[in-house]
């Protein structure tokens, strides 16, 4: 198993009648990682963590073993965090901050 980690892009479900998560927010991106292999079996843990918290997932981008991440000059403080809860916890997936938009841009 690999530590993997990338950017999801998530919209409550409709099917949740009391969804607060984001506010009055139409969705968020947040980075998320877990311990999966191959990446594709990432991208469907991913799948099925956003289910969890009552979202659909409409994309993942920039998928990367998160050790890759970390060799580049730009990643995100979160990840160092992120990291040692994904080692100390390796059945979870980690959410790091989401970043929530306020209009739909899916129309």
């Amino acid at each position: 198993m690999r530590l993997w980690i990338g950017l999801a892009r998530l919209k409550p479900n409709p099917k949740c009648k009391r969804f607060r998560r984001f506010d009055s927010g139409k969705g968020a991106y947040v980075h998320i990682a877990a311990w999966a292999e191959p990446p594709e079996a990432f991208e469907s843990r991913v799948q099925r963590e956003a289910e969890e918290i009552d979202c659909i997932l409409c994309e993942i981008d920039d998928v990367v073993l998160l050790e890759n991440r970390l060799e580049e000059p730009d990643y995100p403080d979160e990840f160092i965090d992120m990291r040692t809860t994904a080692t100390n916890q390796p059945d979870a997936a980690v959410f790091g901050t989401f970043h929530i938009w306020l209009n739909d841009d899916s129309n």
